[in-house]
């Protein structure tokens, strides 16, 4: 969980100052691995919004780089609402 936590991090702290195009694709890509690893380690979590974070982690980067920046941003927020309810289960994630 360390890991995931330190890549959301990572991505939450993205600024005003957007980082390279490389960087902002290849987390949007390690953020959307997470996802799809904590979707389904919860698969009973809020049907709503896992539905909505199943869809946010394939729908990829998007056109241009403040697009994958804001996409890391959200992937980001949806890992850590899942990570959140692993913990309030007392679950960890493989």
């Amino acid at each position: 969980m360390a890991v995931v936590t330190a890549v959301v991090d990572r991505a939450l702290s993205l600024g005003t100052v957007l980082p390279r195009p490389e960087i902002a694709e290849d987390l949007v890509a390690e953020l959307a691995g997470h996802l799809r690893r904590l979707l389904t380690a919860v698969p009973h979590a809020g049907p709503a919004r896992a539905a909505t974070a199943a869809a946010q982690a394939v729908a990829g980067s998007g056109p241009g780089l403040q697009s994958a920046a804001d996409r890391a941003r959200l992937l980001a927020v949806d890992c850590r609402w899942l990570l959140r309810h692993l913990a309030h289960e007392g679950r960890a994630v493989r």
